[in-house]
């Protein structure tokens, strides 16, 4: 094995990811996060020797990417508000975006005593809000067993008071009312696939992804039955596709008169979440 510094093996595998056209910037990721290395320690030791041991398991990586596996499911963790999180093929890796609704969810928070997430994934959103702020009672929720397992390994690892449960959409809470509801739902219409980056759409669980009626199958079962959920003085949040406000906003004023929706951006200034809460008597 030829000896390589840390410079030395990132440029060769920006070559091999530039080869099979995967986005340049894995290769630091999967650097960085393999020494767990900040940007600093690099320059500050990009000129030693790596190890045989490193080497190899940073070229193994690499060799994963090339085919364009998702860094974060490469190395089984994703970070989300400063805290990283298991993830693997059964769960959507957390993006940036939703950290702008978890914000909001904590900027709006009214002595909030507890918060149910639908579809919860990994974890990641409802994790972070029971690490953020007090709450009495934290359920989250997820039609896939396999998805449970990573949200369950990661709430052990934070040591949070998550009740997690099995089941579509609002089965598993029936009877249960909730002051914070949060849900990032499949929005992607079949249509939209052709304009996606092709590692989403052959690594990432397309149930968590794709929706029926052009992608609003999941806000118009939300629209019709969330009321009987909430608390008085409630609040759901929504994410949704930042093309996708209008046909939303028409779809909720057909369902939901007494209801006052708000939209918001996410942190690259597109519309991105919403919340709904139940309008003022004046």
């Amino acid at each position: 094995m030829v000896k390589l510094s840390y410079t030395d093996a990132l440029q060769r595998a920006f070559l091999m990811l530039k080869n099979t056209q995967q986005p340049l910037d894995t290769a630091r990721y999967l650097l960085w996060e393999m020494l767990h290395w900040t940007a600093t320690q690099f320059s500050l030791h990009e000129h030693e020797l790596m190890s045989p041991a490193q080497q190899e398991q940073y070229f193994a990586y690499i060799k994963q990417a090339q085919t364009g596996y998702p860094p974060q499911y490469i190395l089984g963790q994703a970070w989300f508000y400063g805290h990283q999180f298991q993830v693997n093929a059964a769960t959507l890796i957390p993006r940036q975006d939703s950290e702008s609704m978890i914000a909001q969810i904590l900027a709006d928070d009214v002595n909030d005593q507890s918060v149910l997430e639908l579809g919860t994934g990994s974890g990641a959103l409802i994790i972070t809000l029971a690490l953020k702020a007090q709450w009495q009672k934290i359920i989250a929720t997820d039609i896939s067993s396999s998805a449970l397992r990573v949200a369950q390994n990661n709430i052990d690892k934070y040591q949070v008071p998550v009740q997690l449960r099995q089941g579509d959409l609002w089965a598993p809470v029936r009877g249960d009312k909730f002051d914070v509801i949060l849900f990032n739902p499949p929005y992607i219409s079949a249509q939209e696939i052709q304009y996606m980056d092709r590692s989403v759409i052959e690594y990432e669980p397309h149930q968590a992804l794709f929706a029926d009626a052009d992608g609003l199958e999941f806000y118009q079962r939300i629209f019709a039955d969330f009321a009987s959920f909430l608390n008085p003085g409630g609040r759901l949040y929504l994410e949704f596709g930042f093309h996708q406000q209008a046909q939303i906003s028409k779809l909720f004023a057909k369902q939901q008169a007494d209801w006052q929706l708000d939209f918001f951006q996410d942190l690259a200034g597109q519309p991105r979440f919403l919340r709904i809460q139940r309008k003022e008597v004046k």
